[in-house]
């Protein structure tokens, strides 16, 4: 006997809008909706992982950025606002809180004093790559029902409408919030989705 695939709560909410709406296409709601559901489930899961390490998502994508790079492992905060997963917004109050940590330092341009960059410290570096082996660990097991020809399939189409995204986008990433004052895109998704749950889909 063949046991009946599970419904996600996206499909749920589709079939509702074509019994209420038929003369409506809900169907691009099918990606947009999962996309916005999987993004605030993993970042829940990540905020999870990373609280253990003593992390919060902005310290540990500032850290790993810096690691990315290769020495000197600096950046300008410009940069490394750029080259981060952090969405806009008060990159120097980031910083500040980093190396108060100890895991980052400002280091002085030599030509021009007005110029400084942010240097990862031995012990940011430290951090950073037990912090990133464990994230990719945690993002391994989290995926670990899809095959590999499938996630490779996947993360092909995510990019080709990320792309698209990107090309369109003035600095090829999104702007935070100014209505819901998340600190990240997926904050404001796992709020929604939290309320959701008591009022029911949109």
């Amino acid at each position: 006997m063949t046991r009946s695939r599970r419904r996600d709560s996206v499909e749920r909410l589709l079939q509702e809008w074509k019994a209420e709406c038929p003369a409506l296409d809900p169907s691009p709601v099918a990606i947009q909706g999962r996309i916005m559901r999987l993004a605030a489930h993993f970042q829940r899961r990540t905020d999870q992982h990373l609280k253990s390490l003593g992390l919060t998502w902005e310290a540990f994508s500032l850290i790993v950025t810096l690691r990315r790079r290769g020495r000197p492992y600096e950046l300008r905060p410009t940069d490394l606002l750029k080259e981060s997963l952090l969405t806009s917004g008060a990159i120097t109050n980031r910083i500040d809180k980093v190396e108060r940590m100890g895991l980052v330092t400002r280091v002085r341009g030599s030509a021009d004093r007005r110029s400084t960059t942010v240097r990862l410290t031995p012990a940011g570096k430290k951090l950073a790559e037990r912090a990133i082996a464990a994230h990719f660990e945690n993002m391994r097991l989290l995926l670990a029902d899809l095959p590999a020809a499938e996630r490779g399939r996947l993360a092909e189409l995510l990019s080709k409408l990320l792309t698209r995204f990107e090309a369109a986008s003035p600095h090829g990433r999104p702007r935070r919030s100014a209505t819901t004052g998340a600190s990240s895109q997926a904050d404001a998704v796992w709020n929604n989705e939290k309320q959701s749950a008591r009022t029911g889909p949109m």
